[in-house]
This record gives C-alpha cells, sequence and structure tokens, in this order.
C-alpha cells in the first residue's frame, strides 16, 4: 500500500516539476525588458566602459554605377553598408527559449550607429526601412540600402577613353565614441561587388580599394573608411557621335578641296561643312565642364580641325583671286619675272627672223623706189612695221599668260600637298594623345 502511495507521490511531484517552455519571441523581449521602462538605457552606445570606443564593423558592396555628371563634377551610386558591432546589455541564453538564438527587429529598437559620407551633396536616400538582426550573445548587424550623389574631380584629359576614381568616404557622427573597422579585405569587396553590379551602361566597374585611416578634428580623432571606386567610360557612344563624324565632315573638306570644281562651289561646299562642325562642338560643349586646368585632347582635336577647314577655305580664297588676276603682285614675286623673260625671249627670236627678211625686201624696195619716179611717197614698210610689232607683242603675251597658268597649277599643288602634310601630322599627333 505504502509503495502504491509513493508511486502515485513520485509520479504527481514529476508532473508538477516540469519547467515551463518559452518558445515564442516575445518571450525572449520579455527577458530583455525592451518594453520596461526600467530597463537599460537602450538608445545610447552600449559600452560597458564609457572610456574605450566601440568597435563597428562595416561591409561596402556596390551595386550599381547610375549616373555621371561631367559638368557638375557629380557621380550617383547605390551601394549596401552592412555593419555589425556588440551590445552587452542584449544577451540570452539560447537553451532558455527553445533555442531561439536570433531576433529581427526594427532598427529603432536599441541604438545603431549613423554613418555619413563625406563627399555626398544632394539629401540622404536610404531605400529601405532596415532592421536589426540580433544574435544570443549581443552581436547586432544591420544592412542599409543608399543611394547617394557625390563630388568626384573627374578627369576629362582623355575624354572619351577616360578612366575615372571616385572616393566615397564614411565616418560616424559620434566621433571618439566609435570606431570604424573593415570586415571585408579588398579582394572580398571586388569580388561581392563584381557579384552584385547590376547596370551594364555607359560606366564599366572596374574595382574597389579600401583605405582606412584616422583624422582629427577639434583635437578628437575620429576612424575613416575610403572606398576608391575605379570606372572606365564606354566610349563607342562618343565616336558615333562626335568624332566619326567630324572624320567624315573632314574627309569630305579634303575631297572637295582636291577636286576639279570651280573655286565659287569649293568655298560654298567648305563653309557648309564648317557650319556643320560647329553643330557637334556645340553637343560637345554641352558634355564637358566648362573650366579645366588641362583641356581634353576632344577639345584640341576639334580646334585642330576647325583651323584645319579654315585653312582650305582661305586657300581655295587666294587661288581664286590669283585666277581673276594672272598678273597679281603675289604671282609676279613667284614667277613673272620668269615669264617676262621667255616671251620677251621668244618675241625677240621672232622678231630677229622676220626683221632679216623684211631688210632684204627693204633693200629690194628701195632700188625699185630709187629708180621709179614716185618712190618718195611709198608708206608701206611703216605698216609692215606695225603689223610685226602687233604680233610680237601678241606672242609675248600668249607666253606669258601660259607661264602663269602653269606657276598657278604648280602653286595650287604645293598648297594642296601642304595641307595634306600637315592633316596627317595632326592626326598622328592626336592619335598619340588619346592612345597613351
Amino acid at each position: 500500500m505504502w509503495e502504491a502511495f509513493l508511486a502515485i507521490l513520485t509520479l504527481s511531484m514529476a508532473t508538477g516539476a516540469a519547467p515551463e517552455q518559452h518558445c515564442k519571441y516575445d518571450d525572449v523581449l520579455q527577458y530583455l525588458n525592451i518594453s520596461s521602462e526600467k530597463a537599460p538605457p537602450l538608445h545610447t552606445i552600449p559600452k560597458e566602459n564609457w572610456k574605450e570606443p566601440l568597435k563597428v564593423e562595416t561591409q561596402f558592396i556596390l551595386i550599381s554605377i547610375l549616373s555621371v555628371n561631367e559638368k557638375l563634377q557629380t557621380v550617383t551610386v547605390y551601394f549596401v553598408v552592412t555593419m555589425e558591432w556588440k551590445n552587452v546589455f542584449v544577451t540570452w541564453n539560447p537553451q532558455d527559449f527553445c533555442n531561439i538564438s536570433k531576433l529581427v527587429l526594427p532598427v529603432d529598437t536599441f541604438w545603431s550607429p549613423y554613418i555619413v559620407i563625406y563627399e555626398q551633396v544632394d539629401e540622404e536616400k536610404s531605400l529601405s526601412r532596415p532592421f536589426l538582426s540580433i544574435t544570443h550573445n549581443g552581436i547586432i548587424s544591420t544592412t542599409q540600402q543608399h543611394q547617394a550623389t557625390i563630388t568626384c574631380s573627374l578627369e576629362m584629359h582623355q575624354f572619351p577613353f577616360d578612366s575615372q576614381t571616385c572616393n566615397l568616404s564614411i565616418f560616424s557622427s559620434m566621433y571618439s565614441d566609435i570606431i570604424l573597422l573593415s570586415k571585408q579585405t579588398t579582394e572580398e569587396a571586388n569580388k561581392q561587388s563584381q557579384l552584385y553590379h547590376l547596370t551594364n551602361g555607359e560606366w564599366k566597374f572596374m574595382n574597389i580599394n579600401i583605405i582606412e585611416y584616422t583624422d582629427s578634428v577639434d583635437k578628437e580623432e575620429f576612424a575613416v573608411i575610403i572606398y576608391q571606386i575605379s570606372m572606365k567610360r564606354r566610349p563607342i557612344l562618343y565616336v558615333l557621335n562626335l568624332i566619326f563624324p567630324t572624320c567624315v565632315l573632314y574627309l569630305l573638306d579634303m575631297a572637295i578641296l582636291f577636286s576639279a570644281s570651280s573655286y565659287g562651289d569649293k568655298i560654298s561646299f567648305q563653309l557648309s561643312l564648317i557650319i556643320g562642325e560647329s553643330v557637334l562642338a556645340v553637343i560637345l560643349k554641352d558634355i564637358l565642364p566648362t573650366s579645366s586646368d588641362d583641356p581634353p585632347i576632344i577639345v584640341m582635336f576639334f580646334i585642330g580641325v576647325f583651323v584645319l577647314m579654315i585653312m582650305g577655305v582661305l586657300e581655295t580664297c587666294l587661288l581664286m583671286q590669283l585666277k581673276k588676276k594672272p598678273l597679281h603682285p603675289l604671282l609676279k614675286a613667284i614667277k613673272l619675272l620668269r615669264c617676262h623673260k621667255q616671251a620677251r625671249t621668244a618675241s625677240g627670236n621672232l622678231l630677229s627672223k622676220q626683221g632679216d627678211s623684211l631688210t632684204e625686201m627693204a633693200r629690194g624696195q628701195e632700188e625699185r623706189r630709187d629708180s621709179s619716179p614716185l618712190g618718195k611717197g611709198n608708206t608701206e614698210l611703216p605698216m609692215l612695221m606695225e603689223t610685226i610689232n602687233a604680233e610680237g607683242k601678241r606672242i609675248g603675251t600668249q607666253a606669258e599668260v601660259q607661264e602663269c597658268e602653269s606657276t598657278l597649277l604648280v602653286l595650287e599643288k604645293v598648297l594642296f600637298c601642304s595641307h595634306l602634310l600637315l592633316s596627317l601630322l595632326f592626326s598622328i599627333i592626336i592619335i598619340v594623345q588619346w592612345s597613351s
């Protein structure tokens, strides 16, 4: 009987002593006294020793390069920052709560660090409401998405074949109370950013370099992490819209310069090409910054093409004026003496030959005149001499004009060949500059 009673008592005691199971998140929150007014200050920096700063580890992933404004020297990027720190006041034993070892709470439940981007020029844009992930040992982490427009000193000398490096510096506004540390290495940051990078637009993401250093403000030191983002421009759009049309316009200018068209038609066509080039220059002006210590090569390229086109117009105008006035002073200075000498030599030889024959004829006429009673009134010889002089002048003028036209043709070829050589030299210089 006593044995049965003891068995029943033991069973009842065992049943009543069974511990109550806590298997809800609310049980953990009540244990942490999060909703209690007597709880430790949850919105202050969770440090046991206030003399030592709190270490916050960061992880950076670049998601997209949204836009680059060359005029304003700004870059808009979309990135994700994960921060992790330890709160010594938020710990529990998972075995007491059905092995619950992790909680996800709103960001305003506990204190979280606030980071500042040094280069940011627009308002803060957080693309999502962040949450806190809390583990049983007090490790808290939060992931925040940001879209920030930052200033960047763009080097436009090689535009559009340029590569840019922009700095994104983050630090805490708490200064010495927090130490920011990078949780990832440069290789890990590059690998993760290459994996998650979304856009495939004008700019190609190259790599990220992480630099950590300590700065000071008013004798107060604080940690700064710099993420150097390197990117390279895809130039195909600018080549098709600016460089290729400029080259085509200049090739047309060279073709009309060497063509057999009249000088008036050449000048009209060349002026039309210059107007077309001016339109492309206006488009380029809207892209590039207004001031730069080192002018871009593409600006030098456009200026050089303009100068060569204007030189072509001036050469055509000069040749047109020389053709209208063959005895122009410039042409005289080149070949006029030679023309006159050859013309005079030709006319002199002709006159000497005709003079000999006329002398013989004059002698016969004189003999007949002396024998004739009407010899003193003969006027055939003066008229014949005038005819000979006019013929000699005409022959000399034709020879002079022919020689001057040949000289004008030689001058035209010299000018055009010089223009061509100057164009080739300019092209080589521009290509070397861009390739370097």
